[in-house]
């Protein structure tokens, strides 16, 4: 018989498979969970079992497929549970909800100016958008609440330590949070905004080893070694913004003086050039071009990132950069000013060519990725949530 920590191994083994499937266009049955779990026949056909009955998977119209039995794809079941992503940034506070399958159940956002006066205003936005999208929803049961923030976040507690862009310091927010009647009762952690986007980017590179760089309102970034996300000691592992490109130069947000962030940044970049705040980051680049020479433009967004590259692929040993943000609608631009300064201080050129690449994710990736890490207590311990399912509407 099996034990109790095996038999939740194996469930979760199965459901995590079963939604890195389902990201594919081909349907997968109890035998191809099999295969790919390398757990027997009969224990996969046991598993599944459970978790259909669990509301946790469910079965599709079965399949011809020549001779034999008809296939009967599976699938995460679809809303029998709700995870919430939130999300905090400088221009807007937006909750998305969505169920096991990852379709979306509630989005709601509201654009509004965040600052350090505003911390209360927005903090309070954040719970009634939740509340809003739990009712959207139907009030299923909620899995978990991941607010996505652009700074650093204390893991014991979730305060806010500084996030520059939001011109916050050490603001309690999961605390906040928990103090309103919409998030009574539910599970709340915060987590920045990048470690947070850069999941959708696993998901469409199952596996893979990358550096992760988003342009938006600062320039974050993640590091992704086989598939998984590379946290750090203190969790701000990948904090390419503030790496030091030149040394006594520009004061960046943070207080320092040289970070990448400083030069390349949606806010720099905007207050170098003189342009309002009313200029949206997808339209940046546009609105400096007519400022200044485009070429001119993309050469000292590229040679500033190009130096950040360079200085992680030493330390990291890596091949491949995924440009998002602001950064990806113009990466084919930036591409040979970014693989000209890599070429001149990289020794990963060495070993073969480096990879620019850029990311084709969602428009809001950080929203997107908060919600998708408040599915994986789900993936943890299936176990867990057997009974907690609200029964599926057919």
């Amino acid at each position: 018989m099996q034990s109790a920590h095996l038999r939740e191994h194996n469930l979760s083994t199965v459901l995590a498979a079963l939604a890195a499937a389902s990201t594919s266009a081909a349907p997968i049955s109890r035998a191809g969970l099999a295969k790919r779990t390398r757990l027997t026949k009969p224990t996969v056909s046991k598993l599944v079992e459970e978790l259909v009955n669990a509301s946790l998977v469910e079965e599709g119209e079965p399949i011809s497929a020549g001779a034999g039995r008809p296939m009967v794809p599976l699938t995460p079941a679809r809303g029998t549970l709700l995870a919430i992503g939130l999300e905090i940034a400088a221009d807007h506070v937006a909750c998305l909800g969505i169920d096991l399958a990852g379709e979306v159940l509630s989005h709601q956002i509201e654009y509004r100016k965040v600052t350090a006066s505003s911390a209360e205003d927005a903090i309070d936005l954040a719970a009634e958008l939740l509340g809003r999208v739990r009712a959207e929803a139907g009030d299923l049961p909620v899995v978990e609440v991941v607010v996505a923030v652009p700074g650093r976040i204390a893991p014991d507690d979730g305060r806010v330590l500084s996030a520059p862009n939001l011109d916050w310091t050490e603001v309690p927010l999961v605390g906040r949070l928990l103090a309103h009647p919409e998030l009574a009762g539910l599970s709340v952690r915060a987590q920045n905004d990048n470690r947070l986007s850069v999941l959708t980017e696993i998901d469409h590179r199952p596996g893979e080893s990358f550096i992760y760089l988003r342009g938006s309102t600062g320039i974050g970034g993640a590091v992704v070694l086989d598939g998984a996300l590379m946290t750090g000691t203190h969790g701000w592992a990948g904090e390419f913004g503030h790496t030091v490109i030149e040394p006594g130069g520009a004061t960046c947000r943070c207080g320092r003086q040289g970070c990448l962030e400083a030069y390349v940044s949606y806010h720099a970049l905007r207050e170098r050039a003189g342009l309002g705040d009313d200029v949206l980051i997808e339209d940046l680049v546009e609105a400096l071009s007519l400022r200044s020479d485009r070429a001119e433009v993309i050469g000292m967004i590229g040679r500033s990132l190009g130096l950040a590259i360079a200085n992680a692929l030493n330390v990291l040993d890596l091949t491949t950069v995924v440009l998002s943000g602001y950064l990806a609608p113009i990466a084919d631009e930036l591409e040979p000013v970014i693989r000209e300064t890599v070429e001149q201080h990289a020794l990963a050129v060495e070993a073969g060519p480096v990879l620019i690449e850029r990311s084709d994710g969602h428009a809001d990736p950080a929203l997107r990725g908060a919600a998708r890490a408040a599915l994986q207590p789900v993936f943890n311990a299936p176990g867990a949530w057997i009974g907690r399912t609200s029964p599926r509407s057919h």
